[in-house]
């Protein structure tokens, strides 16, 4: 009986944690100081959907997932306790809510269809969006509060290892051969986020940026793993990116 209603808890739990989330949000806009509190249990509560999603297993599958969707979390929360319109916090917590939501119904389609294809899609999407939203706040966080680079930089670099090895686990790339990758992926980006701190930009200009730096050396990485690296989708992807660049900082907002 005990196991039946647990089992029966867990998935209730599975299902309204994305709500749960955005409840908790609700909660910090009448009592701002209760930020850090409702952080923390967001991701407690984090660690059982974690658990429900691997297929109530422990292991490195679990530990990924609680990673990738912690830091995804984590970083929204921080992301949205800059913008000072409540409307447009409440409006982008839709695209959050639905991203938690089809990356549950992918994961769980995993034993139903034997693919994770689909799951590695979404979490693609998902990584990206947390580099986008930790360095825009981590920009941030440089620009209002005049706050040295170099301690934002450090906790950037441990975020985005977490997040890479995360990454790298939901597409399949877990060759030992390959870890020496993650470390050297890491060290790239955290240089390019160094030299973006120099410049004039508006920090969500940075973020975007930062984003971009990082999906186009993911792509370098995918093709070489899949010994694909040749030299036309080099200069394929090369010219992507140059272009994203420029029209990104022909539309930047210099300060």
């Amino acid at each position: 009986m005990f196991k039946i209603r647990l089992s029966l808890f867990l998935s209730i739990l599975f299902w309204l944690a994305p709500l749960c989330f955005f409840l908790g949000w609700q909660v910090v806009l009448y009592y701002p100081s209760l930020f850090p509190a409702v952080v923390i249990i967001s991701l407690l509560l984090l660690i059982p959907v974690a658990y429900e999603a691997a297929g109530r297993k422990r292991g490195w599958r679990a530990g990924f997932i609680f990673i990738s969707l912690g830091l995804l979390l984590s970083s929204f929360f921080l992301f949205i306790s800059f913008l000072s319109s409540r409307w447009l916090v409440q409006l982008l917590w839709l695209p959050i809510i639905y991203y938690f939501y089809r990356y549950f119904w992918t994961i769980k389609k995993i034993d139903s269809t034997g693919s994770a294809a689909e799951w590695a899609q979404v979490s693609l999407y998902g990584g990206l969006l947390t580099i986008f939203l930790t360095a825009s706040s981590l920009f941030g966080l440089q620009a209002f509060l005049s706050l040295s680079p170099w301690p934002l930089l450090a906790a950037f670099a441990i975020i985005l290892l977490a997040n890479t090895q995360a990454l790298a686990f939901s597409q399949g790339w877990n060759n030992k051969a390959y870890f020496w990758l993650w470390p050297f992926l890491t060290l790239i980006i955290a240089e390019i986020a160094m030299m973006l701190t120099l410049l004039p930009l508006n920090y969500l200009i940075s973020g975007i940026l930062t984003a971009l730096a990082y999906y186009s050396a993911l792509n370098f990485i995918r093709l070489y793993l899949n010994n694909s690296l040749t030299k036309r989708k080099i200069k394929n992807y090369a010219w992507f990116t140059a272009i994203s660049l420029i029209v990104i900082l022909l539309t930047a907002r210099w300060l």
